[in-house]
């Protein structure tokens, strides 16, 4: 089946500005990760987010090559530079931190990288510590947790149609979203004719925006729906993660042939779908057959 690019929607969500996602909450750094004196985190360039992702490079034992180990959860970045007036080298801004971090519990993974595990109870947590020029210190600190887990009906044999004030049965918006704006706009999709031949068609989608009292982080709001819509059935065609984070997805099992994309601007939630079996119903006597 040919792929359907990442549509720019019609409601005022992608028109609007607020671009930007949600801002950083805590910029207090945990108890657990001490600062020596004679160290301070860097103004400016720190920041703290409820929810996100990085990957950790470790060396695995069976091969000897690295291995990429992703966590996800709350997530400190931020820059320790020396407060003394003759500024310390990197080295010597790294052995004045490692006695505290090990008697804090961390566990060096692989030191030479500047990688750390700490363990309490069921926290885990993993940071990254790696010289940077002008004789400061880049740390990736994060705290291991589950994105919030959405639980999505599967949608049922024949077409649900949402009016303008409900929303999509089989895909409701992220948990306290209100609904705002309903709209219906064209878009090509593309599709695999009986007989295998391919071709692009122009569909309704019905567009729907939400206001946000809450705004995820951009990496929980793609993981969570990730999740969701893998497990009712769904297959993820294409993620982006840039100012407007976005999933697009089909559902293709029990007859149907749904297009859906789902987008994050700031505090607005962008929702549309296509019923496209339900528009060219050929499409579905003919998996039904």
């Amino acid at each position: 089946m040919i792929s359907n690019q990442l549509r720019s929607g019609t409601l005022a969500l992608m028109c609007s500005a607020g671009f930007a996602q949600a801002p950083p909450l805590d910029l207090v750094l945990p108890s657990y990760f001490p600062v020596p004196a004679g160290l301070e985190v860097k103004a400016g360039n720190r920041e703290a987010w409820s929810f996100d992702r990085e990957v950790f490079e470790l060396l695995n034992p069976a091969t000897h090559g690295l291995l990429k180990l992703p966590v996800q959860g709350r997530t400190w970045r931020f820059v320790l530079h020396s407060t003394e007036a003759r500024p310390m080298g990197a080295r010597t801004l790294m052995a004045s931190l490692k006695p505290g971090l090990e008697a804090a519990g961390w566990v060096w993974q692989w030191e030479a990288r500047g990688i750390a595990k700490r363990l309490d109870g069921e926290t885990e947590s993993w940071v990254r510590i790696a010289p940077i020029g002008g004789g400061e210190l880049k740390v990736v600190l994060v705290e291991k947790a589950a994105p919030r887990v959405l639980a999505l009906p599967i949608p049922g044999p024949t077409p649900e149609l949402p009016t303008g004030k409900e929303n999509f049965p089989y895909l409701p918006p992220w948990p306290g979203a209100q609904l705002v704006a309903s709209a219906v706009s064209q878009a090509p999709v593309g599709l695999k004719l009986p007989g295998g031949k391919e071709t692009i068609a122009m569909v309704n989608f019905i567009d729907k925006e939400y206001h946000l009292s809450e705004t995820p982080a951009a990496a929980e709001f793609l993981a969570a729906y990730r999740a969701a819509l893998e497990k009712a059935g769904w297959e993820i065609e294409g993620a982006l993660r840039g100012s407007v984070p976005q999933l697009q997805a089909n559902y293709t099992n029990s007859g149907r042939d749904i297009r859906a994309t789902l987008r994050l601007s700031g505090d607005a939630l962008g929702i549309s779908v296509a019923d496209v079996g339900a528009q060219v119903p050929s499409l579905t006597k003919e998996k039904n057959k």
